[in-house]
C-alpha cells in the first residue's frame, strides 16, 4: 500500500510543478497610473503619440504574472501593428503564447522580450485596445524592468508623413 502512496505523491508533485507554475504577484509599482492584485496588474493608458513609450515597472513576484492594459489611440493615426519590448539586460521575459489582445489578432515572439501584435483589425483615433500577457521575472527580491510599447500607423499614413516632410524640406527659403 505505502508504494502506491508514494508513486501516487510523486505523480502529483511532477503534475504540480511540471511547465511555467502560475505565480502571485508579491508587490507592484508603475510610472504609470495601474491596480494590481496577487494575479497580476492592469492599466488604463491613453496614447497620445506615435512614438514609442517607456513604462517602469517594479515588481516582485513568486514567478509568472499577467498584465492587462487598456490603451486608448489619442495619436492621431490609426495603428495596424503594435510593439511591446522588454529591457534584454533586466530580468524579465515574455512567456510565449500567452498574449491576446481586443483587436489585433496575432501576437509574434521574435525573442523572449518582444512581442509583435499584428492585423486584421486596425486600432483607429479614439478606440480602444486591450492587451493581456504574461511576464516571467525571477523569484526574489523586486526587479525593476522597462516595458516599451511602440504603436506602429498605417503604411499610407506613414507615407503621407514622409511625403510632407519631404515637402517641407524642399521648400525654397526666403
Amino acid at each position: 500500500m505505502s508504494k502506491y502512496v508514494t508513486l501516487l505523491t510523486l505523480a502529483a508533485a511532477v503534475v504540480s510543478f511540471g511547465g511555467i507554475a502560475q505565480g502571485e504577484l508579491l508587490d507592484f509599482s508603475s510610472s504609470a497610473p495601474s491596480t494590481w492584485d496577487q494575479s497580476g496588474a492592469f492599466f488604463l493608458q491613453e496614447f497620445s503619440s506615435a512614438g514609442p513609450f517607456g513604462l517602469e515597472m517594479t515588481a516582485q513576484a513568486s514567478s509568472v504574472f499577467i498584465i492587462t492594459s487598456n490603451t486608448t489611440n489619442d495619436s492621431g493615426f490609426t495603428w495596424t501593428a503594435y510593439l511591446m519590448e522588454l529591457n534584454p539586460l533586466e530580468a524579465a521575459t515574455f512567456v510565449h503564447g500567452s498574449a491576446q489582445s481586443t483587436d489585433f489578432q496575432s501576437a509574434i515572439y521574435p525573442d523572449d522580450w518582444t512581442i509583435e501584435f499584428q492585423e486584421p483589425i486596425a486600432v483607429a483615433h479614439g478606440e480602444q485596445v486591450t492587451f493581456e500577457f504574461k511576464v516571467d521575472i525571477p523569484t526574489g527580491p523586486p526587479y525593476t524592468f522597462t516595458l516599451t510599447q511602440t504603436p506602429i500607423p498605417e503604411p499610407a499614413t506613414v507615407v503621407l508623413l514622409g511625403l510632407g516632410t519631404l515637402a517641407l524640406l524642399t521648400r525654397p527659403k526666403k
